[in-house]
């Protein structure tokens, strides 16, 4: 494969069973879907005391088999998917939308989306035994309370299954996307208090705030009837992405890498850190952050194309069948900022900004191969 195109997707189609032609062609719902499966576990400092919650597999390895084969048939074909998908997003009583992926309609929230893949999965895969989602718990009423009071709901349980060996298990769903600071020290020791103080896209909820509603509110709650008195595996399924800044130069000279962005890659921007392994999927945990002056500055390699992502693209790797929309760098390697900016409503400048960074497959098609945060105007 020449240096020109991807090869990206070597790995990623391996892992599915499909062919590039095929991954590219499946719908993004589809792509989502295998992210939201695929990718890896989305806290990725395994000595830290969370850790165990966040890498609890949803198959064995003696399913996995199976379940690869299961999402290449919904690859190949998707009419129940997208039904299923879709039906689970549009509201009661509204013409259902066929695919907001393409069209100017209001997107659904990234959580709802995943939750309504996650429900697909689970109900038709040959992993698990699905037992029930969106289970709400109320608390127990007080000591007296007239029957006619009402219940006070405390919450939801997201999913609740049985695992290949009849385990009860129950799971909470999040997709999230956080930008750390810069490095106050050299070296990258602080890098897990960085993270905990990372905030996401919104400016507002930091990962520390969540990791504490998952740890001690919403995986701990009692299990209702009839699933009380079981013993229950508890799991954080949790994916998304971290943005991590650097000089500009040093970003650039990473991005021009061809090719894998291997090990060493990594390291010579941001140092030794868990982007460093497994290398193969670090793109679907990693990326980027810059800032509006970075972007500007970026140097990208001549053969790739870039473009905002509307907000419903946020979850797997985007693909598109042609350079439409596709901004190309100049002759220096910089990019037309005004003309990628000009792309997005203009309210949207105001929010942070996801650069989908894409390369083109030898069928011709165009698929994202990293990602990039891009600041919100100041």
């Amino acid at each position: 494969m020449s240096a020109g195109h991807a090869d990206h997707d070597t790995d990623e189609r391996q892992r599915s069973g499909l062919s590039g032609a095929a991954w590219t062609a499946a719908p993004q719902a589809w792509r989502d879907l295998w992210w939201l499966l695929n990718a890896p576990p989305f806290w990725p400092w395994q000595a830290d005391d969370a850790a165990d919650l966040f890498c609890l597999p949803l198959w064995t390895p003696a399913q996995a088999p199976s379940v690869q084969a299961w999402l290449c048939a919904q690859a190949e074909h998707p009419d129940a998917l997208l039904a299923a998908f879709y039906g689970a997003l549009t509201p009661k009583g509204a013409v259902a939308v066929t695919d907001f992926y393409r069209h100017d309609t209001p997107p659904p929230r990234l959580g709802r989306m995943a939750e309504a893949l996650f429900n697909f999965f689970m109900q038709n895969s040959p992993a698990v035994q699905w037992l029930a989602s969106g289970v709400p718990i109320f608390a127990t009423p007080a000591a007296g309370a007239p029957k006619s009071a009402g219940k006070q709901q405390l919450g939801e349980l997201d999913a609740l299954w049985r695992d290949g060996d009849g385990q009860l298990v129950h799971a909470e769903l999040a997709v999230k996307f956080y930008g750390l600071s810069a490095a106050t020290t050299s070296g990258t020791a602080d890098l897990p208090s960085r993270a905990r103080a990372a905030i996401g896209p919104d400016g507002v909820e930091n990962w520390q705030h969540k990791l504490e509603k998952l740890c001690h509110r919403q995986l701990c709650h009692p299990l209702p009837e009839p699933w009380d008195a079981e013993p229950v595996q508890r799991l954080a399924h949790v994916r998304g992405r971290w943005f991590l800044p650097a000089p500009v130069t040093s970003i650039s000279a990473w991005a021009c890498t061809l090719g894998h962005k291997t090990a060493d890659d990594w390291a010579r921007v941001w140092g030794p850190g868990p982007w460093q392994s497994p290398v193969a999927s670090n793109t679907q945990r990693f990326g980027p952050r810059l800032s509006r002056a970075d972007l500007a500055a970026l140097q990208l390699p001549p053969h790739v194309r870039v473009r905002l992502l509307r907000r419903v693209e946020w979850l797997g790797p985007v693909a598109q069948a042609d350079d439409q929309r596709l901004c190309a760098p100049d002759d220096r390697g910089r990019l037309p900022v005004s003309d990628l900016l000009a792309m997005a409503p203009p309210h949207a400048l105001q929010r942070v900004q996801m650069l989908g960074v894409f390369a083109q497959l030898p069928t011709g098609q165009w698929l994202e191969q990293w990602r990039a945060w891009v600041d919100a105007e100041a």
